[in-house]
């Protein structure tokens, strides 16, 4: 069991989906907050839960899934202009999910779009946030 724990562990993109399952609870529990506790509307709220969700990201890639040693603003700022075109994909599943489909719930459709846009933020993480 440890071996393939430990297996498991060594692939990069088993790191990053760990990384962006804590990301998602992170996006969730802010989009919560800024909807629910300050009253903004869903679609604004969306927009500052993913730039919380995107800063827990790229702390917990950056330590565990690159373990990079590079600067760690460059890392962020690359990080977060990569990361912006996926939050574009991301936001804008989310938005059609909650907009056109009536009585779609706001919290899966923040997981189904979290999904949409996972495999394309690693690829432009590994290439340009995190290069070696």
């Amino acid at each position: 069991m440890n071996i393939l724990l430990r297996k498991l562990l060594e692939n990069q993109f088993i790191r990053f989906g760990m990384v962006g399952g804590s990301g998602l609870v992170v996006d969730l529990a802010a989009l919560a907050f800024f909807w629910q506790v300050v009253s903004l509307d869903p679609l604004i709220a969306r927009i500052l839960s993913i730039w919380v969700a995107m800063t827990n990201n790229w702390f917990w890639n950056r330590v565990f899934t690159f373990r990079s040693e590079g600067s760690p603003l460059g890392e962020y700022f690359r990080f977060v202009l990569v990361n912006s075109v996926g939050a574009v994909i991301n936001y804008s599943t989310y938005g059609a999910l909650i907009t056109l489909i009536d009585g779609f719930s706001t919290y899966l459709a923040v997981i189904l779009a979290t999904f949409v846009s996972m495999t394309f933020n690693f690829v432009l993480s590994k290439i340009y946030a995190f290069k070696s």
